[in-house]
């Protein structure tokens, strides 16, 4: 079975990014993140309505660190003072299968400029060869074209298309899952 220890948290650095454990300071980049609607359009969770919410969120992601279940990181830009920009982690792990899921999120402001791609890749060699994933799987709304995009350009597959597979905002969405083994 996989084992998770995140003490100390795992810091990642990129040529231009810092992948960072999330606290309270960041909750009101967390509010324009997760409470842009651009941002979350293709997501399939509610929008944060408040910075409360967003500390919230963080301090539900500080626990499930703490507990060694899941593991997310704050995505800033080392070459500007921009605050976070956005989060990518491993929110679902499955431990006795070696198998965890990655989702990420990152401001419209920052799109296209290859950002989530550096990310992706640093969090996907962590999770590989400091985790000990075996695998590593990504859900995605079949309309997020750009998210698909850059799963396949980091090696994953798509291997399931799931109609109407879960419910968001009041209605039915579908689903592809995109697999990465090691």
């Amino acid at each position: 079975m996989l084992h998770l220890y995140f003490n100390p948290f795992p810091v990642l650095e990129t040529e231009r990014l810092t992948l960072h454990n999330l606290s309270s300071e960041n909750a009101g980049d967390m509010f324009l993140i997760r409470g842009n609607p651009v941002a979350m359009k293709f997501i399939g969770k509610p929008l944060l309505k408040s910075i409360s919410d967003a500390e919230q969120l963080i301090e539900m992601y500080r626990l499930n660190v703490a507990h060694h279940v899941s593991i997310n990181w704050g995505i800033t830009l080392k070459s500007e003072n921009a605050g976070m920009v956005g989060v990518i982690g491993y929110h679902r792990v499955e431990k006795e299968n070696f198998r965890a899921e990655i989702g990420y999120v990152l401001h419209p402001n920052q799109w296209y400029k290859g950002i989530m791609n550096e990310a992706l890749t640093c969090v996907l060699n962590y999770g590989f060869n400091d985790l000990g994933l075996h695998s590593v799987e990504a859900r995605v709304n079949p309309e997020n074209h750009q998210s698909s995009k850059i799963l396949l350009k980091n090696g994953f597959v798509k291997e399931a298309y799931f109609k109407e597979s879960y419910f968001s905002e009041g209605q039915f969405l579908d689903t592809e899952v995109y697999s990465l083994i090691r």
